[in-house]
């Protein structure tokens, strides 16, 4: 309820001047005289005046009192609120962001603190935009965008159906990937563009930089309905990793960075192998600075696992995984007719070399037939000159298709360049490299495929391109070694390295670190058949989050392009081939989108987001006037209008002046 006129407030000192003069009313005095005839004067002037008597229950004075109280509420011109008074088209965007599973209390909590109740933000948003769906006028239309990691309209112009409306809003679920921002604030524009409308943003504000607010302009009003208060104390792990110690079998190394944007708190960090707690560190982490802890001298496990305690509202960043190298230096196949330099410098790599001489390509002299695989499987292969013939068929060929491969040089002579410009991108297998000079005088036609990006330009040609394909690294070299002098340079046995440990990337006992929903490239068998994401840890176990069968190809097979899962934790992918027998599965850590991990709010995000019409524009200014904004500077998320109670008072002060009326009609004895 509001008052339209406070200055009006002064008519209420009728009130205590009609209890006055109630204490100055004069009383008249009975007198038993025998004749009232004869005391005619003395009877008009035997009068007594008591003034400040005792004031008497008198029903007049309390109706007088009333229609005095009623004149006065009236002038002040009282009103209600009546909500749900928003015509046209309303677009609600529900912000289903990482951040809003942060832990606050909700809005129906008790005071009591053993009996509140505690819910993510997102429980929050349900209870408000349930609110908002019952308060709706009866000529709203209403449309529900949930913000994830893509826009999806969920309900579209929604009038009469407010069931329909409050399903969606009950089976709105956090989305862990990240956020598409721009591109929703882009729908709802496109949306309500030409058209009497507004949009209504349901969200905790904390929108990272470069989100879209305030670069696009919108024609209607926008407004912000914050969520929760903003969580200022939190805590996250930046980066874990864990690495073989050098010279040490078994012995690993690990390194993480903790971030705290709060204020000074003591930590408990606790590592944990495989299931079992290896190493503890306490410390105390200073307000708005970053720690790196180490840990040295770790067993060996398959998965390490990093937690902080005690945990904060936002625990998603409270816990990290890591997982070992594969011990032992790399086993490389060398299918080459002898470059002694190449194998030199993949000695000095560490790895174990093993050369295989190629047979005759194509069926040519020399014979076709194909080599005996050697006894260990390799990590890596290397081959020199044109693919073997007896590497498209058979064992070879499968086992090419599932092990990273180097292929350096071809059949071909190339072509003379005409350009000495070389240009190096930036890529593991070119770091601390800077090539000023080609690396050899001939170059090969070959076109990029759509897996591989170019890493070597000589005169605009691509000389060298590395990719990830099927799953597994692949790097080629569309130069022969022999026609320049590369070999003879010092940066070519650091060339070597970078390509050999880029190989090896793939040794991992998992897949390491993706982002919830993340494209992925998984070295997959070609008989696999079937797969199957599993929880093994970490929040995604916390949640009993449901097997997700693997993405399959059109024959049937597993593909190797796979989406990552949507919950954060350690996921396992299980994969059976077609002869029914278990293969070796894949860990892979999925973590939630990190830029919802920072703490501070997009400042006044509702002042960034453009409002270009002049409707909305003059709309905003008279909800400003009329006092309709809230503490946050937003306007209300319901948008309400003044009801006016003046006639009612009116109404109901006649009736009171006629219950009075009856009063003076039954005399004065009351």
């Amino acid at each position: 309820m509001g008052i339209g006129s406070w200055i009006s407030l002064w008519f209420a000192l009728a009130l205590p001047i009609i209890v006055i003069l109630y204490l100055f009313k004069r009383i008249y005095i009975d007198t038993p005289v025998s004749s009232h005839l004869l005391w005619r004067r003395v009877l008009l002037n035997m009068e007594a005046n008591r003034p400040w008597q005792k004031l008497q229950n008198r029903l007049l004075l309390w109706i007088q009192l009333l229609v005095a109280a009623l004149l006065v509420l009236a002038l002040m011109q009282p009103f209600l609120w009546r909500s749900g008074g928003q015509q046209g088209h309303t677009v609600l965007i529900a912000d289903t962001s990482a951040s809003m599973s942060t832990i606050v209390a909700l809005e129906d909590s008790s005071d009591d603190s053993e009996n509140s109740q505690a819910g993510s933000k997102l429980d929050l948003m349900k209870q408000q935009l349930h609110t908002y769906v019952r308060e709706a006028g009866a000529g709203e239309e209403i449309t529900l965008i949930r913000l994830g990691s893509r826009p999806e309209v969920l309900v579209s112009r929604e009038r009469e159906d407010a069931a329909s409306l409050s399903r969606a809003i009950d089976n709105l679920t956090i989305d862990y990937g990240s956020a598409s921002y721009r591109e929703t604030l882009s729908l709802a524009a496109a949306l309500t563009r030409g058209e009497e409308a507004r949009v209504l943003l349901v969200t905790d504000t904390r929108w990272p930089d470069g989100a879209g607010a305030g670069e696009l302009a919108f024609d209607v009003p926008v407004q912000v309905m914050p969520i929760g208060a903003e969580i200022q104390d939190n805590v996250a792990i930046e980066q874990f990793g864990v690495k073989r110690s050098s010279g040490s079998e078994g012995i690993q190394h690990g390194v993480a960075v903790i971030r705290n944007d709060g204020g000074a708190r003591d930590l408990t960090i606790d590592l944990y192998g495989d299931g079992k707690l290896v190493a503890t560190r306490e410390l105390t982490a200073e307000q708005g600075k970053s720690v790196t802890v180490q840990f040295s001298g770790l067993p060996s496990a398959e998965v390490y696992r990093l937690s902080l305690k005690p945990e904060d509202a936002y625990s998603l960043d409270n816990e990290a995984f890591a997982f070992r190298e594969q011990a032992g230096d790399a086993n490389v196949w060398l299918i080459s007719s002898g470059n002694l330099f190449l194998e030199k410098a993949l000695q000095l790599t560490g790895a174990k070399i093993t050369r295989i001489a190629p047979t005759a390509a194509n069926g040519g002299e020399g014979g076709s037939a194909a080599p005996a695989l050697p006894e260990s499987k390799p990590d890596a292969v290397v081959i020199e000159g044109s693919l073997p013939s007896y590497t498209e068929t058979g064992a070879w060929a499968k086992l090419l298709a599932e092990t990273p491969l180097w292929i350096i040089g071809g059949d071909e002579q190339g072509r003379t360049l005409e350009s000495v410009d070389t240009q190096t991108a930036k890529h593991p297998v070119t770091r601390y490299l800077q090539l000023k000079e080609p690396p050899a005088g001939r170059l090969m036609d070959a076109e990029v495929p759509a897996w591989a990006q170019p890493i070597v330009t000589i005169g605009g040609q691509t000389a060298a391109y590395a990719g990830t394909e099927n799953g597994r690294p692949k790097l080629v070299f569309l130069f022969r070694l022999e026609d320049g002098d590369l070999p003879l340079k010092p940066e070519f046995p650091v060339l070597v390295d970078n390509a050999v440990a880029w190989l090896k990337s793939g040794l991992r006992t998992g897949l390491g670190r993706a982002a919830a929903g993340a494209e992925l490239d998984i070295p997959v068998a070609q008989d696999a058949a079937t797969a199957v994401w599993t929880a093994m840890d970490g929040y995604a176990r916390q949640a009993e989050a449901q097997p997700i069968p693997a993405v399959l190809v059109g024959s049937g097979a597993v593909s190797s392009h796979q989406p990552a899962p949507g919950i954060p934790g350690l996921w396992r992918l299980d994969i059976t081939g077609s002869d029914g027998a278990a293969q070796p599965g894949f860990l892979l850590e999925v973590t939630a989108d990190p830029l919802e991990s920072e703490t501070a709010p997009a400042e006044q995000l509702a002042a960034k987001l453009q409002v270009g019409s002049a409707q909305a524009s003059s709309e905003g200014e008279q909800q400003e006037a009329d006092g309709s904004e809230d503490t946050d500077g937003s306007q209300e998320a319901v948008k309400r209008e003044a009801l006016p109670l003046v006639k009612w008072v009116a109404l109901l002060a006649l009736l009171v002046i006629l219950a009075e009326w009856g009063v003076y009609q039954r005399g004065r004895s009351i």
